[in-house]
Order: structure tokens, then C-alpha cells, then sequence
């Protein structure tokens, strides 16, 4: 027991590994990028607690792993697999808030434009946007709009580009284009033709994200059918999981594994979409 023990830490170490080389999530000692991952996320759960989450499934799995196998290298397996799940999970759903927050900004900019065109003064647009417009961005746009009240729009424009992502970088910088560097009128016009922009450019990077998203599950069944195949074998021959059972059986099967996570890792990356920089000159 105390051998599978140590085979469970060192397994979340190489989860970790894994959550940096796969979901591009670092997790230093202070816990900033596990808080801004939640808070990215949207998820309403402490660091610390979100941080001993994995180190309970990777318990967990290899317990479940070896009480069905009997077989460290896939006790190992399950317990790397429990530890990943969270951060793959919360990055999941990190992706999938910004996918809507980035397929809403068309409809908020017509929006926007529209108020304007009909005789709005620019802030009572904001505040139109944010109380009726799309619901992924309802809490930027009354934010922004707060910002604007208290502080001014510049402070305002800089609160919006601050939200890290390229799509409203762009929706700051032709705000402060078109409202402080060089405030020539006819805002409502530029707005629509930039929602109409925004538009194309997700749907040609949702045509991307589609087959990225096939290569990614083809390389995870190409990755997990070994393991099946040999649970498989097991199951119809428990004497065939003898050899796994020592340690060159453990061995063999500790180097099979790596293989395989190398290949799952580079069909990855052969899929993955590059994200543009941030026009705020930030990656």
C-alpha cells in the first residue's frame, strides 16, 4: 500500500506536467493562475480548494484502477488521469465562455450602433447594451459603463481592454480611435462595420476550432484504445496481466504509456488553432 501511495504522488506530479504540456496551465506555489483560471471560468470555488481537487481524484482513480486491475502502471494511468481532470475541465469551460463572449460582440456593436442612430448619447447606449443586450457581455458593458460614469471614458476604454482577450482589445482600441485620439463623429457606422468584421472572423475561426476539435478526439481514441485493448485481453485472460504485475512488466508499460502521450501530444498540436496576439500588444 505504501508503494501505490508513493506511485499516486509521483503520478499527480506528472499530471501537472501533463495539465502544462496539454491545457497550457501553469500553476504556480501563490495560486494567481489557479485564480485567474477560475475566475476566467466562471467557477465560484477558493484556489486552494480547486488545487486539492486533483490530488483527491488521482487518489481516487488509482484506488479504483487498482482494485479492479490489480496493475500499477494503469493505477498510475487512472490516478494521472484524475489529477488532470479538473484543470481540463475548468479550461473546457474557460474556452467555451469565451467562444460565446467572442460571438456576441457582433450583435452587442450593432446594438450599440443602433442606439446611437436613433438619437442615443453614447453612454445611455452603454446602458441600453448592458441591460438588453447579449447575455455574455451584459456584466463587461455595465461595468464599462460604470467605469465611464465615475471615471471617464478613458478609464473606461482601458477597463474594457484589460479583460485580456483580443476581440474586445479591438472593440477598445477603435473606442478610443474614434471617441479620444481622433473624435471626428459617425461612430454608429464604424460600429456596424466592425460587427459585420467580428462576424466572419468567428465563423472562419469556429470552421478551424471544428476540425481541431475532430483531431483532438481522434488523438485521445487513438491514445486510450491500447489501454482498452489490453483491459480487454485481461479481462477474457487475468493471467496476461501477470507480466504488468513486476517490474519490468512496469517498466515496459511506464515507456508504452510515454509513447503514447507523446504521439496523443503531437496530434495536438498538429490540430491546435493558433490565437492571434492581442492588438494591446499583449500575448
Amino acid at each position: 500500500m505504501t508503494g501505490f501511495l508513493l506511485g499516486v504522488t509521483f503520478a499527480s506530479g506528472i499530471a501537472l506536467v501533463w495539465l502544462g504540456a496539454v491545457a497550457g496551465v501553469q500553476m504556480p506555489a501563490g495560486g494567481g493562475r489557479a485564480r485567474r483560471l477560475l475566475a476566467e471560468a466562471g467557477i465560484s470555488v477558493h484556489p486552494v480548494l480547486f488545487l486539492v481537487a486533483p490530488l483527491g481524484l488521482a487518489a481516487v482513480a488509482g484506488i479504483v484502477a487498482w482494485s479492479l486491475a490489480g496493475v500499477p502502471i494503469l493505477a498510475l494511468l487512472a490516478a494521472c488521469g484524475g489529477a488532470y481532470a479538473p484543470f481540463s475541465w475548468a479550461a473546457a469551460r474557460r474556452e467555451r465562455l469565451r467562444r460565446e463572449r467572442e460571438r456576441a460582440w457582433p450583435a452587442a456593436l450593432a446594438q450599440l450602433a443602433d442606439a446611437l442612430e436613433a438619437g442615443l448619447a453614447f453612454p445611455a447606449a452603454v446602458a441600453l447594451a448592458a441591460e438588453t443586450g447579449p447575455a455574455p457581455l451584459r456584466r463587461d458593458l455595465a461595468a464599462f459603463h460604470a467605469r465611464l460614469r465615475s471615471s471617464g471614458l478613458a478609464s473606461a476604454v482601458d477597463g474594457l481592454a484589460g479583460a485580456g482577450e483580443r476581440t474586445a482589445d479591438t472593440v477598445a482600441s477603435l473606442l478610443r480611435a474614434g471617441l479620444l485620439d481622433l473624435p471626428a463623429g459617425g461612430l454608429a457606422p464604424v460600429l456596424r462595420e466592425l460587427a459585420a468584421v467580428l462576424s466572419e472572423r468567428f465563423e472562419a475561426r469556429e470552421k478551424a476550432r471544428s476540425r481541431a476539435a475532430t483531431l483532438r478526439l481522434e488523438a485521445a481514441i487513438l491514445a486510450l484504445s491500447p489501454i482498452v485493448l489490453l483491459l480487454l485481453i485481461g479481462l477474457a485472460s487475468p493471467a496476461y496481466l501477470d507480466a504488468y504485475r513486476t517490474p519490468d512488466g512496469t517498466l515496459v508499460g511506464a515507456l508504452g504509456g510515454f509513447l503514447i502521450f507523446c504521439c496523443y501530444l503531437m496530434m495536438r498540436r498538429l490540430g491546435r488553432v493558433p490565437e492571434p496576439r492581442r492588438t494591446g500588444g499583449r500575448t
